[in-house]
């Protein structure tokens, strides 16, 4: 057997295993929005059966969407319900009320 450390210590240079960019389809589409436009394929076009519908959502997926996230921060999805609607989500990092909680 061959040993490559001595190889790998001289050429190679260390990365980080942490992904900071998400896969991208195409330079405009992420992953995530890829698997949710072929959600919508499935729902609206195969078991509801509506063209309509399906345009709609596919319109808001593959161009409304990556537009808003190149505009406005990372989450804006996530946080903005929360925001604007004023929901609130009680749980070990956000307890609702004003209960004392101990460790």
């Amino acid at each position: 057997m061959h040993d490559y450390r001595e190889i790998q210590r001289e050429h190679s240079i260390a990365i980080s295993r942490t992904v900071d960019e998400p896969i991208m389809i195409l330079d405009t589409w992420e992953l995530a929005d890829a698997f949710m436009a072929l959600a919508c394929m499935l729902f609206f076009g195969i078991i509801l059966d509506s063209l309509g519908l399906l345009l709609l959502s596919l319109c808001a997926n593959l161009v409304v969407v990556p537009i808003v996230k190149k505009r406005c921060k990372k989450g804006v999805f996530l946080h903005a319900p929360y925001r604007y609607l004023g929901m609130t989500l009680p749980g070990l990092a956000q307890p609702g009320g004003n209960n004392e909680f101990s460790d």
